[in-house]
C-alpha cells in the first residue's frame, strides 16, 4: 500500500506539472481570451448568475412579454428559448453545478461592478477557466486510474495525458471556451468508465454506486451522452466477464435500486430546474432542434474541412487505427465492441440537424468521449517494441504542433468558424502571422440598421513600388454630421494577393495637422471575398469613436504597398450613421 501511495503521489505531481505546462503554453503562445463565457457556454453557465445574482430564474409566473428587468436581461442572451408562455434555458444544468464552487468563491470574495453584466465580469470569466482546469486535472487522474486497470505502463500513461492536453480540442475548450460542457463531460465520462471497470474487476458495491452517481451527472451535463452505456461491453473486456457482471448485478436488487436512486438525484435536480422555469417537470428543451437519424452526415463529421474530426484532431485517427491491433491479437470481442460503439457514437453525432455544431472549433462533441479513443492507443503502445513504438509516436507527436497552431488560428480569426472549406483551409494552413488574422472573416455590419449620409468615389489608382502616402484627403465639412458617423466603409477592387505586404490606413487629424483623432491600419490581404477568382471587390470597416470637437478635421486614406505594384479600382468611401438607435450592431472580426 505504501508503494502504491508513493507512485500515486509521483503520478499526481506529473499531472500537476502537465497542467502548469498547459497554462504556460496558453500564457506565452496561444494567448489568453478576454472573455471565456461565450455562445453556448453562456447557456451552461447562466444558471449561476440567474439564480444567485439576478433572481430571474423562476419565470413560470412572469408574463412572456413582460417589460421587467428579468426578461430584458434574458432576451439579450441567445440561450433562452420560448416555451409555452415563458422563456427556458435550453441547456442542461450539470456544467453550472460543477462550476458552482468556483463561481461561489468569486461571488463571495469579489466586489461586483455594474448591474446588468454582473456575473460576467473578469473575475467570473477567470473562475470558469480555473474550473475547467480543475476538472481537466481530475480527468487526467481518472484516465490514469483507468489505464492502470489495464496494466498500462506509467510512462505510456504520461504520454497519453500529454496527448490529451496538447494534441486534441481540449487545448481550445479548456482555454478559449471553458464554459462549454465538454471538459466537464470528459471528466464525468472518464470517471464513469473507471468505476465501471473497477466494478467488473471487484464486484464492489461502492464502485457500482459511484458509477451510478457519475451516470446521473453525465445525464445532466448533456443528456445524449448516456450513449456511453453502450461502451460497457468493451469495458467489461470479454463476453464472459460481461455476462458474469450482469448476472451478479441482477442478483443484488438492493444495489440496483440504490444506484438508481443515486443517479435519479441528479436527474431530479434538472427536472426541478425545468419546473421552476416552465411549470413542467419533463420537457424537451431544444425546441425546434433535433436529430435526423435518416440522414446522418458520417463523412462530413469525420473528414470535412468544415469541422471534420480527423482534420482538426488527427491524433484521434491514430487512435482509431490503433483499435485494429485487437484484431491482430485475435481479441475480436474488444475490436467489435469498440468499433461498434464508435460507429454508434458517430451515427448519433452526425444525425444532429446542425452536424457542424455551430460556430466552434473542430468536432467538439467527441471531446466528451476522448477516454474511449485513448484506451486502444495506450494498449497498442504497450504491445509494441521500442522501434515500432517510435513509428507510432513520431506521427502522433507531430499532430501536437498542428493542433496548437490550429487552436491559435481559430482564436485569432485565421480559421473560419463556420464555413471552412478545402480552399480556405489550405490558403491559411499553418499561417500564424498577424496579417492573416481575420483573413477568412470580413468585418460585417447590418447595413439595414444604418444609412449612408455620404458616399465619395475616387476612381482607379495605380501605385508604384514602395509607395507610401495619402491617396485621398477629405475635409470634415464635406461630410454632414460627421460626429454621428459610426463607420467609414472603404471599398475597392484588387487581386488581394496572399503575398501582399500592403496596408490601408485611415486617419483623422485637425486641419493644422497638430492633433490626431483617429488612426487605424489594416493589411490589404484580409478582405479577399472569394478564392476562385483573382480580381474582386473587397471592403474595410473603420469604426469611429464619438467626438465633440467641432473644429475642421481632415480624413485621409493612405496606402503603403512595399515592393509591389498596387492597382486599385473603383475606390469608394461610405459614411454610415445609425438609422435606428434601438438596434445594435456587431463586428464579426477585426
Amino acid at each position: 500500500m505504501k508503494l502504491l501511495s508513493f507512485w500515486a503521489q509521483r503520478l499526481f505531481f506529473a499531472e500537476m506539472l502537465l497542467i502548469f505546462v498547459f497554462i504556460f503554453t496558453i500564457n506565452n503562445y496561444l494567448g489568453n481570451s478576454k472573455t471565456r463565457i461565450n455562445a453556448d457556454g453562456i447557456g451552461y453557465y447562466d444558471y449561476l448568475p440567474s439564480i444567485f445574482i439576478h433572481n430571474d430564474f423562476v419565470k413560470n409566473n412572469i408574463p412572456f412579454y413582460s417589460d421587467s428587468i428579468a426578461f430584458k436581461r434574458i432576451d439579450a442572451l441567445d440561450v433562452y428559448k420560448s416555451y409555452d408562455s415563458t422563456k427556458l434555458n435550453k441547456f442542461s444544468c450539470g456544467t453550472a453545478l460543477l462550476q458552482l464552487p468556483f463561481f461561489g468563491y468569486v461571488h463571495l470574495t469579489s466586489t461586483s461592478e455594474g448591474s446588468l453584466e454582473d456575473g460576467y465580469q473578469k473575475p467570473y470569466q477567470d473562475a470558469v477557466f480555473y474550473a475547467a482546469l480543475f476538472y481537466l486535472l481530475l480527468t487526467m487522474v481518472f484516465l490514469r486510474k483507468l489505464l492502470l486497470l489495464y496494466n498500462v505502463d506509467k510512462s505510456v500513461i504520461f504520454i497519453i495525458q500529454f496527448f490529451l492536453l496538447f494534441g486534441t480540442s481540449v487545448t481550445h475548450y479548456a482555454n478559449v471556451d471553458p464554459a462549454y460542457s465538454h471538459v466537464y463531460s470528459l471528466f464525468a465520462i472518464t470517471a464513469f468508465l473507471y468505476f465501471v471497470k473497477s466494478y467488473f474487476n471487484t464486484k464492489s458495491f461502492n464502485k457500482f454506486l459511484l458509477a451510478s452517481a457519475f451516470l446521473g451527472l453525465i445525464f445532466i451535463l448533456r443528456q445524449i451522452n448516456i450513449v456511453i452505456l453502450f461502451f460497457i461491453p468493451f469495458i467489461a473486456g470479454s463476453s464472459g466477464v460481461l455476462k458474469e457482471g450482469v448476472l451478479f448485478t441482477l442478483k443484488h436488487k438492493i444495489m440496483i435500486v440504490t444506484g438508481f436512486c443515486i443517479a435519479m438525484i441528479f436527474v431530479v435536480i434538472q427536472m426541478y430546474l425545468w419546473y421552476l422555469q416552465t411549470g413542467h417537470y419533463l420537457i424537451y428543451s431544444y425546441q425546434g432542434e433535433g436529430f435526423n437519424f435518416g440522414n446522418p452526415e458520417f463523412l462530413n463529421v469525420l473528414f470535412s474541412y468544415r469541422k471534420g474530426l480527423f482534420v482538426y484532431t488527427p491524433l484521434l485517427f491514430i487512435c482509431l487505427l490503433s483499435s485494429f491491433h485487437f484484431v491482430i491479437k485475435k481479441q475480436y470481442f474488444l475490436f467489435i465492441s469498440w468499433f461498434s460503439f464508435f460507429i454508434l457514437l458517430t451515427y448519433v453525432i452526425s444525425s444532429w440537424w446542425a452536424w457542424w455544431y455551430g460556430s466552434s472549433y473542430g468536432m467538439r462533441v467527441y471531446i466528451d468521449f476522448y477516454a474511449v479513443f485513448f484506451i486502444p492507443l495506450a494498449l497498442f503502445l504497450m504491445n509494441l517494441k521500442s522501434f515500432l513504438k517510435l513509428l507510432v509516436l513520431i506521427p502522433a507527436f507531430l499532430t501536437i504542433p498542428l493542433n496548437l497552431i490550429q487552436s491559435y488560428q481559430y482564436k485569432e480569426f485565421i480559421l473560419d468558424w463556420t464555413q471552412m472549406d478545402k480552399v480556405k483551409y489550405w490558403k491559411v494552413f499553418l499561417k500564424t502571422e498577424n496579417k492573416f488574422k481575420g483573413y477568412l472573416f470580413t468585418e460585417q455590419i447590418n447595413e439595414g440598421h444604418f444609412k449612408t449620409i455620404a458616399e465619395l468615389s475616387f476612381g482607379d489608382l495605380t501605385l508604384q513600388e514602395n509607395f507610401s502616402g495619402e491617396v485621398v484627403q477629405i475635409s470634415s465639412q464635406e461630410i454632414p454630421d460627421l460626429k454621428k458617423v459610426k463607420f467609414i466603409k472603404v471599398i475597392f477592387e484588387n487581386n488581394f494577393s496572399m503575398d501582399s505586404q500592403a496596408r490601408v490606413v485611415l486617419t483623422m487629424n485637425n486641419a493644422m495637422g497638430t492633433k490626431n483623432y483617429y488612426w487605424l491600419s489594416k493589411p490589404l490581404l484580409h478582405f479577399a471575398q472569394s478564392f476562385s477568382v483573382d480580381w474582386q471587390e473587397g471592403f474595410y470597416i473603420f469604426p469611429l469613436k464619438p467626438f465633440e470637437d467641432e473644429t475642421e478635421k481632415v480624413i485621409a486614406l493612405e496606402f503603403h504597398n512595399g515592393k509591389e505594384l498596387l492597382e486599385i479600382k473603383n475606390l469608394r468611401l461610405k459614411f454610415l450613421v445609425l438609422f435606428n438607435i434601438n438596434v445594435g450592431f456587431c463586428i464579426l472580426a477585426q
